[in-house]
């Protein structure tokens, strides 16, 4: 009996430490270094958008960004959708583009490249400038400087409208906090993009 015992204790313990390494932020799998650190409350501040261009149907619009020298207005994406997948903070600095939705349903694919890249990034879709709670979607977050793609995939029943892409960092500070970034939008329906920089 006491043989059987140990055999299933041990057993039981190896089992416990081989879990897979998760290579996404939004892995299940995924712990949080510190997660002692309180998550603050979404919220923040915008600035006003300048037109950059539009794309249409089989022609996705694709826009460079660099996300280092932004300030960091927003730290937690909450609002359901995306606190579910990402429940803990973003305070590096920030790049946001604006994106109007034309009609519905709309088929919307956001895809940030970052090959290259110093930055550690991710990608959060926000319904209204400025305020962490109304985050809509996010990317996976891919761990790692330069890793990726980040991808968005937005719900084709969206309200048509103005819609936020916010590039944000995991880490607030040190050389993976920013980067620069390949931005692209392909989609069904015509939207136009804008790009603005939050100080």
């Amino acid at each position: 009996m006491n043989k059987f015992l140990a055999v299933a204790v041990s057993a039981g313990l190896g089992l416990c430490c081989t879990a897979a390494i998760a290579a996404n932020r939004s892995d299940a799998g995924w712990v949080r270094p510190n997660p002692n650190i309180e998550v603050p409350a979404g919220g923040g501040s915008c600035a006003t958008p300048q037109n950059v261009g539009t794309f249409s149907p089989g022609s996705p619009a694709t826009v460079s960004g660099n996300s280092c020298g932004g300030a960091n207005n927003i730290s937690n994406y909450g609002g359901g959708i995306c606190d579910a997948s990402l429940p803990f903070p973003y305070p590096g600095p920030e790049d946001v583009w604006q994106v109007t939705l034309t009609g519905t349903p709309n088929s919307v694919a956001i895809a940030a490249d970052l090959t290259g890249s110093t930055g550690d990034l991710a990608v959060f879709v926000l319904g209204t400038c400025g305020d962490g709670n109304s985050c809509i979607a996010s990317s996976q977050d891919a761990i790692g400087a330069g890793e990726g793609p980040e991808e968005v995939a937005l719900d084709p029943n969206l309200t048509p409208g103005d819609y936020y892409i916010y590039i944000d960092s995991y880490y607030g500070t040190g050389s993976i906090s920013c980067g620069t970034y390949s931005l692209s939008l392909s989609g069904t329906q015509p939207v136009s993009l804008t790009t603005f920089g939050i100080d």
